[in-house]
């Protein structure tokens, strides 16, 4: 276990002034170095689970712990029952499934999706839904999740040259999020301008280097 760690990142609460929760990082070391794993899909769920274990048990008390899964892992059973079974072993913290955008190239069905979202919320874990607009975390695969979802998050670095084009996308989701009264989490947000971007738009949640860098914490 002492090859993989997960690191952590604070998301920020404006208008408390506190860290909302932390999204927990799957690193791997190489060489002595800590670096993001080439391959997300290479540890067994229970291995996983264990590793989330041991990072849980080293965040505050009654904080949100964000884990990142691919569309492949999130409908694989083995996977969310681990999971399942970390949130129960920890009642004091709140685990947060967080559904990527990244694309492994398997065929995954929004039924599929829809199924797991359901049971996984039902045993008490939560749904963000991470990097909407972008992957295969679009409109058409996020909107039947939306029952189930407690937040959605926008990553910055989706941004492209057109610039409009990208400020009326971040527009849209956050009124997507408002509308379905879901949380909106703001990421990526790293420098004075960033900043200012979401001051303008009234985002309360915030997420980036500006805040907190990764970083390892037990």
């Amino acid at each position: 276990m002492n090859k993989y760690r997960l690191f952590r990142q604070g998301c920020y609460d404006r208008r408390r002034s506190v860290m909302d929760g932390y999204e927990l990082l799957l690193r791997e070391q190489v060489a002595g170095q800590w670096r993001v794993p080439l391959d997300f899909s290479m540890l067994a769920p229970d291995f996983f689970a264990a590793i989330v274990t041991e990072a849980v048990a080293h965040l505050p008390i009654a904080a949100n712990a964000m884990i990142n899964l691919d569309h492949d892992q999130f409908i694989d059973h083995e996977m969310i029952q681990a999971l399942i079974a970390v949130q129960q072993r920890t009642p004091q913290q709140q685990l947060i499934i967080e559904l990527t955008e990244r694309d492994n190239g398997a065929v995954i069905y929004n039924t599929d999706l829809i199924d797991t979202a359901r049971y996984l919320t039902s045993q008490g874990l939560k749904l963000s839904l991470d990097d909407v607009g972008s992957g295969k975390n679009d409109i058409e695969c996020i909107k039947p999740l939306l029952p189930y979802a407690s937040e959605m998050k926008f990553a910055l670095q989706n941004f492209d040259d057109s610039g409009e084009d990208s400020y009326q996308r971040l527009v849209f989701w956050e009124h997507l999020a408002i509308s379905e009264a879901k949380d909106f989490v703001l990421e990526g947000i790293e420098t004075q301008e960033d900043l200012s971007l979401a001051d303008t738009l009234g985002v309360n949640l915030r997420q980036g280097y500006y805040y907190d860098r990764p970083h390892r914490f037990y």
